[in-house]
């Protein structure tokens, strides 16, 4: 099996029946198996070769899901990559990769077509598309290498300050799609509300992808909005969707909330953030007839860990078992299994785990330190003697905000060129709505002027993407920092979480 046969094969079931919906379209797998061959064929005229790099940076639409197939039939490697980055990102992460094309939003094509190494930039705008796609030949250039060869790359933060790339063969990410089967439950029955980013690990690899391995239907939706999710389940029947817990907030929280219009959502499956306490009782109070099902992973591991029900109400703060695809272990020490109870860090090994990042062997190395195969995701946790995990914190410094990875080298990287700041130190604090909102601690410059959020907002300009913009700036003396001079972010978290 191949990225490509799994829309073949699901085209080959189910001919008929609707692939994809999106904003008043509907493609039938026959259709877009056939568009997919397309689409290779016309990367393939554009320079494309087995094992070149495409980025695709855009929201959701019928446009990427066809591209990460056509992709993948001409041989070559998909990166997925935010629209939310800024222009430098993407040109870091296409520089590092070797990418020479990208296919993007039609808004971000000015700025993507300025980056140099970057020889060819496609508009995703569907009129656009279309005529790219009826100028080739519909044949299938059956170009896709050994199912262990490098398939894709999906980005999260990097302590570097730019986004890394973790790179998977197409042998993980249906392995991924396996295990997304298996722990949500999908077949061809399933009409999945596809709001999750597609360029995200989990959007993309954890829900659209298993969808397609399912035959489901997949109703795409471009961006999160509540009013515009619960039309698209009224009209179309959605009975499942993949959401971080910012969104669940969002959804029962708003003023035009109305169950009625969500009586066809069976599941939810929600993931990408820790769940703030009570948050999933009121979702289940708020649709009585929907099942909450927790997902845990990474962009670097998949989705490894799941939580039902019936032992989230015997243990809310439980993360869940793992998969029966994947080893799983707590290490109090590389070489030592934590006992029942004990902390340690959580650690995975098998056939879900990333290649490595792009370009960047030291932080490959860092993830699988321990040279056996495990990946180390930095993150503690306990077993207890039935075997059911629970988070107890993070190794890693990342904000978490509305399932979004933030590293605070992100944030500082761009500030510390700004002349008015001395010293700067980023973290998370606590938000009911994203789980935890990027703050900065700052130090200013002789004569700097006043510092306020306002100022900063505008004179980072568009070097943060916005989800990364300190939503909270506290001026300090100095910036607490222990003997061997590490920034002490849990003194900043405490002083100013309140």
């Amino acid at each position: 099996m191949t990225i490509g046969a799994t829309l073949a094969t699901a085209a080959a079931a189910h001919p008929d029946k609707p692939a994809f919906v999106d904003a008043g379209r509907t493609l039938s797998y026959s259709a877009a198996d056939e568009t997919a061959n397309r689409v290779a064929n016309a990367l393939i005229s554009r320079g494309v070769r087995p094992g070149d790099r495409v980025a695709v940076a855009a929201h959701n639409s019928i446009e990427y899901a066809l591209s990460y197939f056509g992709i993948a039939r001409a041989g070559a490697v998909s990166l997925h990559l935010s629209p939310r980055m800024t222009g430098e990102e993407i040109a870091h992460c296409t520089r590092l990769a070797g990418a020479r094309l990208a296919l993007c939003d039609p808004a971000l094509v000015p700025t993507v077509a300025a980056i140099g190494h970057l020889e060819t930039t496609v508009s995703l705008d569907p009129a656009e598309f279309e005529t790219m796609c009826d100028a080739v030949s519909a044949a299938d250039p059956r170009l896709e290498p050994d199912i262990d060869a490098p398939s894709s790359a999906s980005y999260t933060g990097g302590t570097t300050g730019f986004p890394k790339g973790g790179l998977h063969s197409a042998r993980s990410r249906l392995t991924w799609a396996t295990i997304a089967q298996e722990f949500f439950r999908l077949d061809h029955n399933e009409i999945m509300g596809l709001a999750a980013p597609m360029g995200h690990a989990a959007g993309g690899f954890i829900w659209f992808q298993p969808g397609v391995c399912a035959a489901a239907t997949e109703v795409i939706l471009p961006h999160w909005n509540v009013e515009e999710f619960m039309a698209a389940a009224e009209a179309h029947g959605i009975t499942s969707t993949f959401v971080v817990p910012a969104q669940i907030e969002m959804l029962i929280s708003h003023p035009a909330f109305d169950a009625a219009r969500l009586a066809s959502l069976r599941k939810v499956v929600y993931g990408g953030a820790p769940s703030p306490p009570g948050l999933i009782a009121r979702a289940e109070a708020a649709l009585p007839a929907c099942e909450f099902i927790q997902n845990y992973g990474m962009t670097e591991t998949g989705p490894l860990v799941t939580l039902y029900k019936n032992e989230r109400d015997a243990a809310p703060d439980a993360l869940g078992h793992e998969t029966r695809h994947t080893e799983c272990a707590v290490f109090a020490e590389p070489v030592r299994e934590a006992a029942p109870g004990e902390v340690g860090e959580l650690c995975f090994r098998g056939p879900t785990l990333m290649q490595g990042y792009i370009g960047d062997a030291e932080q490959t190395a860092a993830f699988f330190r321990s040279g056996d195969g495990w990946g180390w995701t930095g993150d503690l946790a306990v077993r207890d003697d039935a075997g059911l995990l629970t988070l107890v914190g993070r190794a890693k410094e990342m904000i978490i905000s509305g399932g979004l990875n933030i590293y605070p080298a992100e944030i500082e990287r761009v500030l510390f060129d700004l002349p008015q700041i001395a010293e700067c130190a980023a973290f998370g604090l606590p938000d009911e709505t994203f789980g935890e909102l990027p703050a900065v601690a700052i130090v200013p410059a002789a004569d700097a002027g006043e510092i306020t959020p306002e100022w900063l907002l505008t004179a980072c300009g568009d070097r943060l993407a916005r989800h990364k913009r300190p939503r909270r700036v506290e001026i300090v003396s100095e910036i607490p920092k222990s003997p061997a001079g590490k920034i002490l972010r849990n003194v900043l978290q405490q002083r100013f979480g309140t």
